[in-house]
């Protein structure tokens, strides 16, 4: 590509001139040379046409008016109090200039952009994720100029050692990095399932339920904390579930079990109970027949009478309680036979409470020989 053009032109006094223009690439500008025409004698306009065109000096001659126009932007490099025929010509080279001027500086900017990166690899002591983030991105940015033709094979090539240099060191540093944080995290993983084995040994001591789920999801929060590989975490995970799993199998085991023996115990109660009520009645029908007999006397059947309601208040309070002991075995069948998980720790004592005082011979039970 050629840095030098002229072009004719005619100023607003309608004297003409030659446009002699010239790129400065490493400047970042352009000159554009005045030249009266007149002034070109001889060979002079030849000279300047060719000659400068093709990059030899030329002296320009006195009258020679040199401006610096803007190259980007919407401004046109030809004066605006100068008119030329060949303003096509002028505005095709402003923008293939245009074009030249911003892709070298995209290109330093490239440059520079790599300097920064190779001087990061430079100081690196540790894998740096930004750096390789910062470095792909970099390289895909590039790619895709080239594959624009913004930027030449040549020019891509320059920079690729350089680029594959970085990535390099950085995978240097990343193996060992991961060497690092698998031991770590097989170091995590191992406490983690200790603790757990240790939970799971307390559940079959049959320890506090509630406690033991307590345990399990602190293990679980502060396991969340740890960093581990995918395989690691994958194991953690699997403990957990399972220890969790197998501590509501036992705890459902735990209160199947202790609502078979609370059954067996309440029907226990419930045939002792229904026996002294069954006492109870033979008494209470055995004094229905005293007070018809004729030998009876007054203070006799007083006495009897006395016992009858005695013995009356005895057995409504121990159906009353038979009533509840009945009910909460009803409940506790329908819990068995659904699987339900409740505890059931008031009622324990409320049923304990129950069959103590439901025990025969506590109440006033006067005896047939009496």
């Amino acid at each position: 590509m050629l840095s030098r053009f002229t072009a004719t032109g005619v100023t607003a006094d309608d004297k003409e001139v030659l446009l002699a223009y010239e790129l400065r690439e490493e400047e970042f500008k352009v000159n554009l040379f005045i030249v009266p025409k007149k002034s070109l004698k001889g060979d002079a306009l030849q000279l300047l046409e060719k000659n400068w065109v093709e990059g030899e000096s030329f002296e320009f001659p006195k009258g020679t008016k040199e401006v610096a126009p803007k190259l980007q932007g919407e401004e046109s490099i030809l004066p605006a109090d100068i008119r030329s025929e060949e303003s096509g010509k002028i505005r095709a080279k402003q923008n293939e200039w245009a074009y030249t001027l911003l892709t070298a500086k995209l290109w330093e900017s490239y440059l520079l952009e790599l300097e920064e990166l190779k001087k990061k690899a430079a100081e690196l002591t540790h894998y740096d994720r930004q750096l390789f983030d910062d470095a792909k991105s970099f390289w895909e940015r590039v790619l895709e100029h080239r594959k624009e033709r913004d930027i030449s094979q040549e020019s891509l090539d320059k920079i690729k050692d350089d680029v594959n240099s970085v990535f390099e060191k950085l995978k240097t540093f990343r193996k060992t990095e991961n060497a690092e944080f698998e031991a770590s995290s097989a170091k995590l993983r191992d406490e983690v399932i200790a603790k757990l084995e240790a939970l799971r040994g307390r559940v079959n001591e049959k320890a506090n339920f509630k406690a033991l789920q307590e345990e399990h999801k602190t293990i679980q929060n502060e396991s969340r904390k740890n960093r581990y590989s995918k395989s690691d975490d994958a194991l953690v995970r699997k403990n957990l579930d399972s220890l969790f799993q197998y501590i509501n199998e036992q705890r459902n085991l735990f209160f199947n079990d202790l609502n078979a023996n609370r059954i067996k115990g309440l029907n226990e109660v419930i045939d002792k109970m229904e026996s002294s009520l069954n006492r109870d009645k033979k008494d209470l029908e055995y004094m229905n027949q005293k007070l018809t007999s004729n030998k009876i006397s007054s203070l006799e059947m007083q006495l009897i009478k006395v016992k009858q309601n005695m013995l009356n208040e005895t057995m409504s309070s121990k159906e009353e309680k038979l009533k509840d002991i009945r009910a909460t075995l009803e409940h506790l069948l329908k819990q068995t036979g659904k699987g339900k998980k409740k505890e059931v720790k008031e009622e324990t004592a409320k049923e304990e409470s129950t069959a103590q005082s439901a025990e025969p011979g506590d109440a006033p039970n006067p005896s047939a020989g009496e």
